[in-house]
């Protein structure tokens, strides 16, 4: 093969990696457009079904509990088939449900269809999380990765207001059927351009849990779980605070979900470039941000202007911790535990989701017992488990010689 020919065939190899890429990043849009749409349309379900917003919130808290419990063992499973084909057929069940979801005719029927959401949703995102590697160099890495999470992002900024755009001029079923026709889109990109022998390690169900036994895991775990809670306190309730606090109009709720969103990409994009730099020493100094803003919180709700830009600090703070967290956790398993990279990739997924439904009960029992306005001391005490957290974790790795 001549020289040209070389170059080409890697240029051709390098495009085939860069699609693949945005594949793994439009499914990780699909979902977090999925995960996230009740927060935009929470209004519109609660008075479809004539219940509260708090029971309403139920659909959060309880999706984000499925999806922190399951994950695991889903990962788990999904560790013992060939990737590619696990996360196509993971995919068209995905796709499946979210149409049902439009159909749904009670609050029960639609609570059981996003717990089972929950469950495909969180073996798909480890899933494609472990493809990093067969897409990326590992100087790459850390980029790729924050790149595939910042499809949630990308969800709140883009997906979201759509879907909340949707709602508000066609009913929230219409959000459901835009999530499942562009998931079908995506799903085909995926069969195009996902690699398909990736190497498979024959291991036992129950062994893979050897992480578990890990400290360093468990830190990590604990440190994503009170990181996102103490965010979802807020997040839970964001279209109400917009309404009753920062005084936007309904029909403008989708701009502002937008703008929020935005800080949010920022937020997950600066995730990868801490994860480059020794990010999980850094951590510590972005929870210790996160507590001043969610101490203060209660009284910037007093003025709409202190409220957007208290609020919108939250939200770039949100998302910095998932990178720094998830590659130091894929490292020393790559190096330790190599048989349990799907199950390594599914840590921010559950723990994050963990995270979401503790944020969100604590945030509802404040809102029940005291009102909205101060769901920011929930969020605060949160915050220092996590500030806690990542000490810990930051020591045991210098013990272990992993920094």
């Amino acid at each position: 093969m001549s020289v040209l020919e070389d170059s080409i065939s890697e240029v051709k190899k390098e495009e085939n990696k860069l699609l693949a890429i945005i594949a793994l990043v439009l499914l990780s849009f699909a979902l977090g457009t999925s995960e996230f749409i009740v927060i935009g349309v929470l209004t519109e379900i609660a008075e479809s079904f004539n219940i509260t917003e708090v029971k309403a919130g139920g659909l959060v808290s309880m999706f984000a509990l499925a999806y922190s419990v399951c994950t695991p063992f889903s990962a788990a499973i999904a560790g013992k088939f060939n990737r590619f084909h696990f996360i196509i057929f993971a995919s068209i069940i995905f796709i499946i449900l979210n149409f049902l979801c439009s159909l749904a005719y009670n609050y029960t029927f639609l609570l059981i269809l996003r717990m089972l959401i929950a469950v495909i949703s969180g073996s798909l995102i480890s899933v494609s999380i472990s493809f990093s590697p067969y897409v990326s160099s590992k100087e790459k890495r850390p980029m790729v990765v924050a790149w595939i999470y910042s499809g949630f992002s990308i969800a709140s900024i883009f997906g979201v207001p759509i879907g909340t755009t949707l709602s508000y001029n066609f009913g929230w079923r219409s959000s459901f059927v835009f999530i499942s026709i562009f998931s079908a889109v995506m799903t085909v990109l995926m069969f195009i351009t996902l690699p398909r022998n990736t190497v498979s390690h024959k291991v036992k169900l129950l062994s893979q849990f050897v992480l578990f036994k890990d400290i360093r895991f468990i830190l990590s775990t604990f440190t994503i779980l009170f990181g996102a809670a103490s965010s979802y306190v807020l997040y839970t309730y964001l279209k109400p605070i917009f309404l009753d606090y920062v005084h936007i109009p309904n029909k403008y709720i989708s701009a502002a979900l937008l703008v929020f969103g935005i800080t949010v990409l920022f937020s997950n994009l600066l995730s990868g470039k801490l994860a480059e730099h020794n990010g999980v020493y850094r951590l510590r100094f972005i929870f210790i941000m996160q507590f001043l803003c969610m101490i203060i919180l209660p009284f910037a709700l007093l003025n709409y202007v202190s409220a957007a830009i208290v609020i919108l600090i939250i939200g770039f703070l949100m998302y910095l911790m998932n990178s720094p967290v998830q590659l130091n956790i894929l490292d020393f398993t790559e190096k330790e535990y190599p048989s349990c990279l799907t199950l390594a990739s599914s840590n921010n997924s559950f723990s994050f989701n963990f995270g979401i439904a503790l944020g969100s009960f604590v945030g509802s029992s404040i809102f029940d017992n005291f009102g909205v306005r101060f769901v920011g001391f929930g969020g605060a005490v949160l915050s220092v488990l996590a500030f806690l957290c990542v000490v810990m974790l930051y020591n045991k790795n210098k013990s272990s010689s992993n920094v």
